[in-house]
């Protein structure tokens, strides 16, 4: 059992996690699609992935997101400037604007720490242990800490930081560009999720597939340029097919994280993006890319619904499919 935290050291810990915390977040959909992605260059034309919904008194655009960028190529498809300067308002999955981020720190690490006081080394092979060693160095955090998270925390902060060191931050992403401008243009952000239910996502699975997400994050850290690199190549071409591969793919073979991580929360938001329709205003829903495919993403679950959503295509609106 590691030593109990003195006061000055859990206060360090809330400081780095009040750094962190956003990225964390941020970082939830990149970690999810590590597995099996191949190198890809990044297309020439930016078509993205943005539908549109209309029925009742509104319209509503719906982007696919990647929630971190590259600051040197952040810019974002011209068709996502179209959406939002015809939206009114915004809907993502978080409302950072309307989070205080010492709130957000504070759940953090409370969710962080284990609360039945489990050590991380002992649940993790002395390999794995070895190989985290110097990642924990990176971040500042001391061994007798880090021994006290549980390994999705652990998982999560490591790809964040990865992310920054890449030169990568939620602020270039598509959230946090359209979020900037929506501040700068007074226009109302709502949240489809709360940061407790982000959390509760990782901090409720079981602590095997915690241990297991924890090890995949080790073995692909080093990798990880040429894998976002295919993420956003796929995501400019607009090239569906291709994304699903990327994103979908692995989540194949775990239909129960398939269902916790992506699923439930597709169905959820099928409501309130029908609320959206019925207000007189346009709303622009901006949520992870991997929400948009598949059988069962909120595109298709919308055209079960009857709607006929619209993909922006070649400069026009055309039918999907």
């Amino acid at each position: 059992m590691p030593p109990p935290l003195r006061p000055s050291r859990l206060r360090s810990v809330r400081r780095r996690a009040l750094a962190l915390a956003a990225l964390v977040l941020a970082a939830v959909p990149a970690v999810a699609a590590f597995p099996g992605l191949a190198s890809a260059s990044a297309a020439a034309a930016d078509v993205g992935t943005l539908w549109r919904v209309r029925d009742g008194a509104g319209t509503v655009f719906i982007a696919g997101s990647l929630h971190q960028l590259r600051r040197d190529r952040a810019g974002l498809p011209p068709s996502y400037g179209l959406a939002y300067g015809e939206a009114e308002r915004l809907a993502m999955e978080l409302d950072m604007d309307g989070i205080s981020p010492a709130v957000l720190a504070g759940e953090l690490v409370t969710r962080a720490l284990d609360p039945d006081g489990r050590s991380l080394r002992d649940g993790l092979p002395a390999a794995s242990w070895r190989t985290l060693q110097p990642r924990l160095a990176g971040l500042g955090l001391p061994e007798a800490v880090i021994d006290r998270f549980e390994p999705w925390a652990v998982a999560l902060l490591l790809a964040s930081a990865e992310f920054l060191q890449r030169g990568y931050s939620p602020e270039s992403g598509v959230e946090g560009q359209l979020q900037a401008s929506a501040a700068a243009d007074r226009k109302p952000i709502d949240g489809l999720e709360t940061p407790a239910e982000q959390f509760e996502l990782f901090d409720g699975l079981p602590r095997t597939d915690q241990v297991q997400l924890l090890e995949v994050t080790l073995k692909e850290l080093d990798g990880v340029g040429p894998r976002l690199d295919a993420l956003e190549g796929a995501w400019r071409a607009g090239d569906l097919q291709r994304l699903e591969a990327l994103l979908l793919g692995d989540y194949r073979q775990r239909p129960d994280l398939h269902e916790r991580l992506v699923l439930r929360r597709n169905a959820a938001w099928v409501a309130p993006v029908r609320g959206f329709l019925r207000r007189p205003d346009d709303t622009l829903v901006v949520v992870g890319l991997m929400h948009l495919l598949g059988e069962r993403g909120l595109i298709a679950l919308l055209r079960q619904q009857g709607l006929k959503p619209e993909r922006f295509v070649a400069g026009a609106w055309r039918p999907d499919p």
